[in-house]
Parts: structure tokens; C-alpha cells; sequence
């Protein structure tokens, strides 16, 4: 069957090549264009048809390759003029990798495999044994501590699930250090996590020297443990109770399946939608990673491990010697091996872990480059399109995978394009206004189309290119380094949990404020130009069409470098569930838990349950309630501040318990459920815009630059801090007391 359906896939763009270059006048191309435009609108409104949807991808691809034909044999400036043909060359290249990865795209989501959860039910009853590694270098304890206590509390058979922190910052090598100060501060970590480890009833685990980073913690670990399975967690990845029972029947039915990979689900916003306040409605970046392209990739057998919220097979894994180091993205190498061996892949649709995104611009640059040159690293020396064993389709889906870092470069390419005609007259791009309108719009139609009809619930249109566009200005060099010495990118942890103390520009915003300054000087003199040189005229449509795109672009990069103070170190989840407080020798008060982290709760109790002498009082803890029964534990609160609330009393409160049961309550109560991170994510992907309202979104996003800088510049903020709400997991609007379970009992 996929052999058939790839045929037809090439068939097919066979014919649309052969269609593509037949002649016709600009006029008759236009019209054409348009008519099909018209025509994907009315299509889109049916893309749930499977008919429909193999239509709309044709028509948009005859687009596309009409435009490439003609990009190919109208446009190039001719090579006895250096000084344009050379960017003219260069962007064209940069087009056509544009247009090579938008076919590859179309073909690896062209039909998203979702998986149902009966399809590989669990069996406890012969149930694998299991090894949870959660590898740590520096991150907190308390971080770590939420990442145990729900590892442990994983419902799995008893006795067949070992659950181990693999501790590179205490490797013999960190407590030898010849920094005195620095050993010592290694060897307070050991102890703290070794305490840790045995209040939670985890292992610890560390090892002689820190060499291969992640890939050579996980492979000393290897080699100590035997579990038939290993579950990784990344330190600050909390999984849900249900994530190996969802997972490891796909293990028993099918032996030959090495991996199955789950999404990256994250509780606090990264810096773009934190500085846009978007995170409570629009879909974050990952999403359309692993809610479509990870789907896809799974079609075709080319879902690939992505280092954390996934179960591997141990067997298979010695097969290639453990986890592979050859590049900085030892998962994603690690899958290419196994791939090539012809073992299977699986990917579930189901986010069944809680982790962090990087709080700063300059920790979320980090973590992209890393992730791009591990990449690019994978590329180089591992080509997936040469690499035996592999079918055509997964040197596709690698592919796409890989050449998709390379986007650095031709996004800038595409900013500074105008401005060689702008600044030196040259034209790189040789095209008529009737010429540009009639192919170069519709392309760029058809391409917003296609985008939001394939990533419409989990992309808003031009959020993408905005990703890119403040990125490439750090990747750019990063992809020149390893081009250049691809064996020289090391590995380097992304830092988690950081503050911001006052609004402020990002450390990286310099050549942010360097482009649009040099943007604008563009446009004003494409204003001057139009005046001085009417003959030009035509061109500088085009030119001055093409430069406003990039300034807008530009605007929005620089809204996004002009950082929001984060305050809280540990991002709130709205929760919701019942609690009882308990209050020296009161009896139980109803509560209702509002939101939490692992630091602490926001607690409701009924007007007149309490008071808040009392509160202040007493010794305070918080009961949860859950699997029809109050829990034994109470977690010991203290009480931070005390307001009236609409529904009753509201109790900000830290949690003062440091033990590993305590640990394990937090956990239970605040990330046991994958069921709340559904409803967020799909609470979120139902708000998808269409084209227009998402095109809406983007311009107020641009041009709210200028408000941003400007307050930042003059200092004179309000001090509010931003609510939390419109940053945290939302589920759940409203309670009632009349609907407790301690009203119920009574």
C-alpha cells in the first residue's frame, strides 16, 4: 500500500511538472490563477472530505510548480551581470529549497496517522519490566522531585517498575574538580538528590566522568540496569499516571517496534507567546509538530524519538551499542540507526507530560540552535538519503526532518532580497507588476492556503515564518559552524525556571533593532525612488510590496525581543478539584484546589468556614480527594495571603512539606491527569482563526511593536504583573461547593 500511494504521488507530480510548462500569455495566467485561488477558498470549507482534500493539495501544487517553471525560465538575472546575478542565484536557491521542502511537507502529512487507543490495549499480566531514566545535570531539586514523584506513582504493575535519576552533576569527575568551591557544591547536590531519591523510593545513579553529555549518561545507566523497556523523562518532564499503560501494549503486540514516542506538552509559555500573551488561545509551536507532522511522519514508519516522553526497547538498543553520540541530538540519531535496521517506530497523539519551555529569549535561541545543529549534524554525517535500509518514504520523512534547519538561511535571504535594488539597484528578481500579481501572489496565496489547510488547528497563518524569522539571525551562524567543522557542536543544557524582574529588551535584541532600523531606511528611500525615478515605478511595486512584508516581519520580531517580567519560578495550572482544609482542631473544610504548582495552591473555602485569624493561626494542611476515597496524606500549607473571593475565601498558600510523600500528593494533584492536558490543548486548537482573522492577528501583533519598545524605552510601566490565568493551563471556569464530595458524604 505505501509503495502504491508513493507511486501515485510521483505520478502525479510528473504531470503537474509537464502541465506546469505549457505556455501561456500572463494574462490567461492570472485569470487561471484566480479562478483556482477562488476555488481552494470554496474547497477549504469541505477539507474534512478525503476527495476534497486530494483536490485542493492538486490545485495548489499546479500553482506552485506554474510559479517555479516560470521563477526558473522568466526571472533569473543573466550571468554577464555578476554584481545581480550572484543574489539573484542565491535567492532563487533559496526559493527553491522553499519549494522542495513544500512538496516534501505535502508528502510526509499528506495523511496523518491518528492511532486509537484500542488498537494495542495493555496487558498487566504479562506486562515488561520497565526502568524510567530521568537524566539531570543542574537543574533544581524541586524540579526533579515533581519528575520522581510522579515517575513512581505511575500505574504499573507492582515490582515491575524501577524508576532512576541519573545524575551527571555529581559525577566523580564534578566532587574531584580543582575548584574547591564547585566540588563542594557538587557534593551538596549529590547528597540533596540522594536524599531525595530514597524519600521517593527511586534510585540514583551517577558515574565516573561527563563525557557524550546526555547520550553518555543515558548509555552509563544502560549498562547498570536490565528493564525490558526504558521510559525517558527529560528532568523537567512530569509524566502522567496513565502514560505506560498507554504505551506499552504497542510494546507487547508488535516486538519488532523499538520506540514509542509521545508528545512534548509544556504548562508555561515560551518567549514568544509570553511577550504576546497568547499562550492561553493559540497553539504553541510544538504542536504542529507532534499534532501533525509526528502523525505523519508515523504513516510512513519515520516517527523519530525526540529525547523524552517516549519508551524504548532495551534489546534493540544494544543492538547499536545504547544511545548514539555522534551528533547533539543523540534521539533523533538514536532512531535513525534503529530505523535502518528495520525495526518500527509508533507515535501517540496523546500529551502525557508536563514539561517547561525556556522563560528567556536567550535560553529559547539556545535550545533552537542546539536542536538545529544536532540536526544539520544528523544530515552531514548520517545522511538518512543515502543510509541503507531505509524505504524511499523514510528518506523522505528524514529529510524533511533534517533540511527543515536549514530554514536560517533562506528566511533572512528573503528579508534582505529587496534591498540589493533599494540600495544598489540591482535587480535579482526580473519580473513585470502584471508578471509578479500573476504568478508571485497567487504562489504566496496557495501557500498561506495550503498552510492553514493542513496546520489550521495548530498553526495561525504567518506564526511560522515569525518562529523563523527570530531565529534564523542565531541560527544562521550556527548552521555556518557546522557546515564548517561538523563534529565540533557540543551539548549544552537548557536553562529552566528563570525570572525576569521588570519588563526589559532581550540580551539578543540588538540586531533586531539593526534590521528594522535598516528596513525602514528602505522604504523610505523606495518612497524617494518613486518620485526621483518614476520610470522604476514597476519594479519598485514589487520592491516595495516585498520590503513591507519583511518590515512587518521585522516589527514582529522586535515585539517579541521586548520581554514581560516572569516573577514565578514554577508555573500555576488551573486545577479545580475538591480538598478539604484542615485547620488545627476544626473539623474538615470544604475546598476547592483553584490552581497549583509545585511550589504551591490557590485554595477556596465558603464564606465564614474560617477565618483568617485562625488561618494565621493555626497549623494549616491541605487534604486532597481522589480514586473515591480522601487521601491519607495531608500536605502542610502555609499561608501566604488571604482575599475575598466572589464563591467564598480565597487562600494563597505555599506547600511547607518538603517529605516524599508530600512530593507524591503534589504530584498526584497537579500532573497525575493526561485528561487536562487534552481539554487544554483542544480548548486552544479550537479557537484556530481563519486566513483573514489569522492575517488580522499578525499585523496587530506588528504593529504593537512600536507601543512595546516605547514603554520600555521610558520605563514608565504600571508594575501590575500580568495575571497568571492568561498564562497557565486552563480547564475549568467556576466551582460548587453543593457539588463537593464531602457534601455528597454527608
Amino acid at each position: 500500500m505505501t509503495f502504491v500511494f508513493f507511486l501515485i504521488w510521483l505520478v502525479a507530480i510528473a504531470a503537474q511538472l509537464f502541465l506546469a510548462s505549457l505556455q501561456i500569455s500572463t494574462e490567461a495566467q492570472f485569470f487561471l490563477s484566480a479562478v483556482i485561488i477562488l476555488l481552494l477558498i470554496l474547497l477549504k470549507q469541505l477539507q474534512d472530505v478525503v476527495f476534497i482534500k486530494m483536490i485542493f493539495i492538486g490545485l495548489c501544487s499546479f500553482i506552485v510548480m506554474r510559479y517555479f517553471v516560470w521563477r526558473t525560465m522568466e526571472t533569473i538575472p543573466p550571468i554577464d551581470e555578476p554584481f545581480a546575478f550572484v543574489p539573484g542565484i542565491l535567492l532563487y536557491a533559496a526559493e527553491l529549497y522553499a519549494i522542495l521542502m513544500f512538496f516534501v511537507s505535502i508528502f510526509v502529512v499528506i495523511d496523518p496517522l491518528r492511532r486509537e487507543p484500542s488498537e494495542a490495549p495493555f496487558d498487566p499480566q504479562t506486562a515488561p519490566s520497565v526502568d524510567v531514566f530521568v537524566p539531570t545535570y543542574n537543574e533544581e531539586p524541586d524540579i526533579l522531585a515533581a519528575t520522581l514523584a510522579a515517575a513512581v506513582q505511575m500505574r504499573y504493575p507492582p515490582g515491575k517498575l524501577r524508576v532512576y535519576l541519573l545524575d551527571d552533576g555529581g559525577t566523580e569527575q564534578k566532587l574531584n574538580d580543582t575548584d574547591r568551591g564547585k566540588a563542594q557544591e557538587a557534593a551538596r547536590r549529590a547528597e540533596v538528590l540522594k536524599e531525595l531519591c530514597a524519600s521517593l523510593g527511586a534510585h540514583y545513579l551517577t558515574r565516573t566522568r561527563n563525557v557524550h553529555a546526555k547520550a553518555g549518561n543515558m548509555n552509563a545507566a544502560f549498562e547498570r540496569t536490565s528493564g525490558d523497556l526504558i521510559a525517558i523523562f527529560d528532568a523537567d518532564h512530569i509524566p502522567t499516571s496513565d502514560f505506560l499503560e498507554r504505551t506499552v501494549g504497542y510494546m507487547q503486540k508488535d516486538s519488532n517496534i523499538f520506540l514509542v514516542q509521545t508528545p512534548h506538552f509544556f504548562i508555561n509559555p515560551d518567549p514568544l507567546e509570553r511577550n504576546l500573551d497568547t499562550f492561553s488561545r493559540m497553539p504553541s509551536e510544538n504542536e504542529m509538530f507532534y499534532g501533525v507532522i509526528q502523525r505523519g511522519l508515523d504513516r510512513w514508519n519515520g516517527s523519530f524519538f525526540c529525547g523524552s516522553a517516549a519508551v524504548l526497547r532495551r534489546k534493540c538498543l544494544e543492538e547499536v551499542g545504547g544511545f548514539k553520540g555522534d551528533t547533539i541530538t543523540e534521539d533523533a540519531e538514536s532512531a535513525l540507526e534503529l530505523h535502518c535496521r528495520g525495526y518500527r517506530s509508533v507515535y501517540i497523539d496523546r500529551p502525557m507530560i508536563s514539561g517547561l519551555q525556556p522563560e528567556s529569549f536567550e535560553s529559547f535561541i539556545g535550545q533552537r540552535t542546539r536542536w538545529c545543529q544536532g540536526m544539520i549534524q544528523i544530515f552531514l554525517l548520517k545522511n538518512p538519503i543515502f543510509r541503507r535500509g531505509l524505504h524511499f518514504p523514510q528518506r523522505l520523512c528524514y529529510m524533511s526532518s533534517n533540511m527543515f534547519w536549514f530554514f536560517g538561511l533562506v528566511r533572512l535571504m528573503f528579508v534582505i532580497a529587496p534591498m540589493f535594488y533599494v540600495f544598489f539597484g540591482l535587480e535579482v528578481y526580473r519580473a513585470t507588476a502584471m508578471e509578479f500579481f500573476s504568478y508571485t501572489l497567487f504562489y504566496l496565496m496557495a501557500a498561506i492556503l495550503m498552510q492553514s489547510f493542513l496546520f489550521g488547528k495548530t498553526r495561525w497563518p504567518l506564526v511560522s515564518e515569525l518562529y523563523e524569522y527570530i531565529q534564523s539571525f542565531f541560527s544562521v551562524p550556527a548552521i555556518l559552524s557546522v557546515l564548517l567543522h561538523p563534529r565540533k557542536p557540543s551539548f549544552k543544557v537548557t536553562a529552566k525556571g528563570e525570572t525576569l524582574a521588570k519588563d526589559d529588551f532581550s540580551s539578543l535584541a540588538r540586531p533586531f533593532f539593526l534590521m528594522t532600523a535598516l528596513l525602514i531606511a528602505a522604504e523610505v528611500i523606495t518612497i524617494w525612488r518613486w518620485f526621483a525615478l518614476p520610470d522604476t515605478r514597476e519594479v519598485l511595486y514589487i520592491v516595495a510590496a516585498w520590503n513591507t512584508f519583511s518590515l512587518l516581519l521585522s516589527l514582529g520580531g522586535l515585539r517579541i525581543v521586548c520581554e514581560r517580567k516572569q516573577i514565578r519560578k514554577s508555573p500555576r495550572v488551573i486545577i479545580n478539584e475538591p480538598a478539604a482544609l484542615i485547620a488545627g482542631d476544626l473539623p474538615p473544610i470544604k475546598a476547592f484546589v483553584l490552581d497549583a504548582s509545585i511550589g504551591g495552591a490557590k485554595v477556596l473555602v465558603p464564606q465564614g468556614a474560617i477565618t483568617e485569624l485562625q488561618l494565621r493561626s493555626m497549623p494549616v494542611y491541605l487534604r486532597t480527594f481522589g480514586d473515591e476515597q480522601w487521601n491519607t496524606l495531608d500536605v502542610r500549607l502555609k499561608v501566604r495571603n488571604v482575599r475575598p473571593d466572589r464563591e467564598g475565601l480565597a487562600i494563597g498558600a505555599s506547600f511547607n512539606d518538603s517529605s516524599g510523600e508530600a512530593h507524591k500528593a503534589i504530584s498526584r494533584l497537579v500532573f497525575a491527569s493526561s485528561d487536562r492536558w487534552v481539554a487544554f490543548q483542544s480548548a486552544r486548537q479550537r479557537n484556530a482563526p481563519g486566513v483573514m482573522a489569522g492575517l488580522g492577528f499578525f499585523l496587530s501583533i506588528c504593529f504593537g511593536a512600536a507601543v512595546a519598545v516605547f514603554r520600555i524605552l521610558t520605563r514608565k510601566m504600571d508594575g501590575h504583573e500580568p495575571d497568571y490565568d492568561r498564562a497557565a493551563v486552563r480547564t475549568v471556569e467556576s466551582v460548587r461547593f453543593d457539588q463537593h464530595p464531602m457534601s455528597k458524604a454527608a
